[in-house]
């Protein structure tokens, strides 16, 4: 009906294809579902929904045959976010040199600070190989940290190997001396892994003098 006047004013079915368009344009944003409505002094249904304008049925047939597409995929982004950052967190602490792995006197990197850098120069993931230097409890501590890990940074993988950062953050873990001391007490604190011997031998005493009377009976 439409059609034909607008063939006859010589109007190109483009112009209708384009206000289509837009007039669905203008839609596609709307969220699927019910509406909230206003009856009678209440709200219909009394859960939190739109007040928009209803869908257009061709989304309402999207939302049903495609449902629950597209929101499991952003739920799915969401996961894979939350997860990518707390792998980052895990790798920011791993490759983090702490206060124990500094003499406290001198600031100097100890053996155990030159091996956790020497693993995460030359072993850890390439798009991970950063490392991070915990900041002391004056900027004097924290500058003279950071120039020893950097200088031994470049005495193991040479200029520019991987970037070395200041991180404010609590201590993580403890010295090796420490874990060394827990261990070694430890393990003088296991009890023998034998069977404790009874201090009675009531059932195995019977036993056995009873197993004796019968050889002196035959």
């Amino acid at each position: 009906m439409l059609l034909a006047p607008a063939l006859a004013l010589g109007l190109a079915p483009a112009v209708f294809a384009d206000g289509w368009f837009r007039w669905f344009k203008s839609d596609e944003q709307t969220t699927p579902g019910s509406r909230q409505k206003q009856y009678a002094g209440k709200s219909w249904p009394p859960e939190a929904r739109p007040c928009g304008p209803c869908e257009p049925f061709v989304h309402q047939y999207h939302t049903a045959h495609y449902w629950p597409d597209p929101y499991r995929w952003q739920d799915r982004s969401t996961v894979r976010t939350i997860l990518a950052t707390q792998v980052g967190n895990g790798w920011t602490a791993a490759t983090t040199l702490y206060e124990q792995h500094f003499d406290p006197e001198t600031n100097q990197l100890s053996e155990a600070g030159r091996m956790q850098l020497r693993w995460i120069l030359l072993h850890t993931p390439v798009d991970r190989r950063m490392a991070w230097v915990a900041a002391g409890n004056s900027e004097a501590i924290t500058q003279t940290r950071l120039s020893n890990a950097q200088a031994e940074a470049i005495a193991i993988g040479g200029p520019g190997c991987a970037p070395i950062m200041i991180r404010v953050c609590q201590t993580y873990g403890r010295s090796a001396n420490d874990v060394d001391l827990i261990n070694r007490q430890y393990l003088e604190t296991v009890p023998e892994p034998r069977l404790p011997i009874p201090l009675t031998g009531g059932g195995s005493g019977n036993s056995g003098s009873g197993g004796g009377g019968q050889s002196s009976g035959s």
